[in-house]
C-alpha cells in the first residue's frame, strides 16, 4: 500500500509543471516588514532614504488589482531650509537600493541598486500589471526592468550629482552589470557576464490597471547565477540622472509573472538563418536547400538545425543602441528527430524551460 501511495505521488509531481520558477512574492502580499511606521515588503526593497537623522518612505502598501499591491512614488526629501533637498525616484527592487552622500556635500550624492537574488532560470517575458499616475507623467519615464548575470561585480567609483565621481565600494551594482544600456561611466573594477535584460520604459499615464509584457532579451547562451528586478515610478538613476524627477509621479505594481516560451524566434539550418520560417504554426513547412548547401550534402555533411530565442535591441537614454543576439536552445529544451531529404520531415520538439508548454515543428527539406 505504501509503495502504491509513493508511486501516485511521483506521478502527480511529474504531471505538474515547474511553476516554482517565478519571482518571490509576485503578488506583493507579504507586508510584515517596517520602515519608520510604514509596512514594508519582506522580499522586495523600497528606495527608502535615511538622511541627516530623518527617514523618508518611498514604498507603501495599497489596495491592488488582486489583494494588496506595491505603490512607489517620487518625492522631495531632505531639509529645504538647509539647502539639502532633492527629489528622489520611488522604486522597489529585489536588490537593495542605496544612497551615498559625503558629509553634507549635496554634489557628492550618488545612488543605485546593489545585488539581487540567486537565480538560475531563463524566462522569455515578464508580465506586469501597473497603474501610473501623477501630474507630470508625460515628462518622466517609468521603468520595468529585469536583468540576470553570472559572477560578482565590484566597483568603487560612481557618477554623482555634480557629474564627477564619488568613491563608495559596491558589489553587484546595477550599473556595473548592465554595461551596454546603463553602464558605470567610471568603469568596472571586476566585471561580470550579463546574460539577459528585459527593459520597458515609457512616458505614459494609466489610471486603470494595465497589463504590460516586457520581452526578455539574451546576450549569450549563459545560465545565470543572479537576477534583479526594478519597478520605478520615474527616472530611476539611469546614468545617475540628476534631473527630470517630478515629485508626485507614482506607480502601482501587482501580479508579476514570468513567461517561459516553447516557441522559436530564429531557426538556422546548416548555419544559415531561414528567413521564411513561421514560428507560429504546427503545419509542415518546406525548406529548399541552396546550391552551396546541396554541395555540402553531396560531400556527406549532415543537416544541422539550431534555434535561438530572445533576439532584439534596446536604446538607452543617450540614444545608444545595444543589440542582443539571443540564446541557443540546448538539448534539454529542444530535440530533433531527423527526416530525409525529399522525404519525411524533420520533427523539432521544443519544451518551455518550466515545463508549461510544448511546441512541435515539422520541417520538410528539399533539394
Amino acid at each position: 500500500m505504501m509503495r502504491n501511495r509513493f508511486a501516485i505521488i511521483l506521478l502527480l509531481c511529474a504531471a505538474v509543471p515547474m511553476w516554482a520558477q517565478q519571482l518571490p512574492d509576485p503578488h506583493f502580499e507579504n507586508w510584515s516588514g517596517k520602515f519608520r511606521d510604514d509596512a514594508q515588503l519582506i522580499d522586495w526593497h523600497g528606495s527608502n532614504v535615511t538622511q541627516i537623522g530623518l527617514k523618508f518612505t518611498f514604498m507603501y502598501k495599497r489596495e491592488g488589482r488582486t489583494g494588496s499591491c506595491a505603490y512607489v512614488t517620487d518625492r522631495l526629501i531632505g531639509a529645504p531650509k538647509l539647502n539639502l533637498a532633492a527629489t528622489g525616484p520611488g522604486y522597489l527592487s529585489l536588490g537593495v537600493p542605496w544612497q551615498y552622500l559625503k558629509g553634507l556635500n549635496l554634489n557628492s550624492a550618488t545612488a543605485g541598486t546593489e545585488g539581487g537574488i540567486v537565480w538560475t532560470y531563463r524566462p522569455d517575458t515578464m508580465v506586469v500589471w501597473v497603474k501610473r499616475t501623477g501630474e507630470n507623467t508625460e515628462k518622466e519615464d517609468f521603468h520595468l526592468l529585469y536583468y540576470s548575470w553570472i559572477g560578482t561585480a565590484k566597483s568603487s567609483k560612481y557618477k554623482n550629482k555634480a557629474g564627477t565621481s564619488t568613491t563608495t565600494e559596491r558589489i553587484n551594482e546595477e550599473s556595473d552589470i548592465r554595461t551596454a544600456t546603463d553602464g558605470n561611466e567610471f568603469g568596472v573594477d571586476e566585471p561580470v557576464q550579463q546574460v539577459a535584460e528585459g527593459w520597458y520604459r515609457a512616458r505614459a499615464k494609466y489610471d486603470e490597471w494595465t497589463q504590460i509584457k516586457v520581452p526578455i532579451l539574451y546576450k549569450n547562451d549563459g545560465k545565470p547565477t543572479m537576477c534583479n528586478v526594478i519597478f520605478s515610478a520615474g527616472n530611476y538613476p539611469a546614468f545617475r540622472a540628476n534631473d527630470g524627477l517630478y515629485d508626485g509621479n507614482d506607480l502601482y505594481v501587482d501580479d508579476v509573472q514570468l513567461i517561459y516560451s516553447s516557441a522559436i524566434d530564429k531557426l538556422l539550418i546548416n548555419g544559415v538563418e531561414w528567413k521564411g520560417f513561421n514560428p507560429n504554426t504546427d503545419k509542415v513547412q518546406t525548406y529548399r536547400l541552396s546550391e552551396a548547401q546541396k554541395e555540402k550534402m553531396a560531400n556527406g555533411e549532415l543537416v544541422t538545425i539550431e534555434a535561438r530565442r530572445g533576439i532584439g535591441s534596446y536604446t538607452n537614454i543617450k540614444g545608444q543602441t545595444a543589440r542582443f543576439s539571443g540564446r541557443r536552445l540546448d538539448n534539454k529544451e529542444m530535440t530533433v528527430t531527423a527526416g530525409e531529404i525529399n522525404g519525411a520531415p524533420w520533427v523539432i520538439t521544443v519544451k518551455a524551460e518550466d515545463g508549461s508548454s510544448t511546441h512541435v515543428y515539422k520541417i520538410k527539406i528539399e533539394r
